[in-house]
């Protein structure tokens, strides 16, 4: 009788445990940005530039005069693209909140747009993670109900512009939580530039997945 109520009790959890909402139970970091978006005269620039991510560390081993030299240079390279980015924030013609709540699932790779005024919520895209930091590139398609909603929302109609959208890129540093992200038109252009701070949750903090 006893194992037959431990049995019982077993399957009875098993059951409570496949009602609860698998979505929660998939993601495990949650990344919660908040920032700004820039655009027009002082935001745009050239179609071969768009998102360096900041330099990670060296590798480890020895030391040498010319790894030094090499990294002295990567960290100065890496501070005039942060230095250019705000001298272009700045500059730019208008400039409006930015917002991003994402889920990030490491078992494929998939990132879920939560909520947003500058991707369309609900939208899945791919991203790669490095030491260093995580990289998304998100590609419209035109035909798809979250981007019908999204291109009749705040963004398109704030900046018409934006509605040569083709391409928007985003790096998050994985230390410093700062988001640097390209609005990239038809010729590969930068129509504008996204710069957020990110705060991490774990899975358990941060809202509901939506699908």
């Amino acid at each position: 009788m006893k194992a037959g109520c431990l049995l019982a009790t077993a399957a009875a959890a098993g059951t409570l445990l496949a009602a609860l909402p698998a979505q929660a139970q998939q993601y495990h970091l949650y990344l919660l940005c908040q920032g700004t978006v820039a655009a027009g005269p002082g935001a745009a620039t050239p179609a071969d530039t768009g998102v360096t991510p900041r330099s990670g560390g060296a590798a480890a081993g020895p030391a040498t005069e010319s790894a030094d030299s090499d990294k002295n240079a990567g960290g100065m390279d890496a501070d005039e693209n942060s230095q250019a980015r705000v001298r272009a924030v700045r500059s730019a013609a208008k400039r409006g909140d930015a917002t991003l709540e994402l889920a990030l699932r490491d078992n494929n790779m998939m990132a879920l747009v939560q909520r947003s005024n500058v991707l369309p919520t609900g939208e899945r895209m791919k991203y790669q993670a490095t030491q260093t930091h995580y990289t998304i590139t998100y590609l419209p398609q035109a035909g798809s109900a979250s981007y019908r909603e999204f291109s009749n929302g705040w963004l398109f109609g704030w900046y018409p512009p934006f509605q040569k959208l083709k391409a928007a890129r985003f790096a998050v540093d994985r230390q410093s939580g700062v988001l640097e992200g390209d609005i990239v038109g038809p010729a590969g252009e930068v129509l504008g530039l996204i710069d957020m701070q990110c705060e991490p949750r774990r899975a358990g903090e941060g809202p509901a997945p939506r699908f």
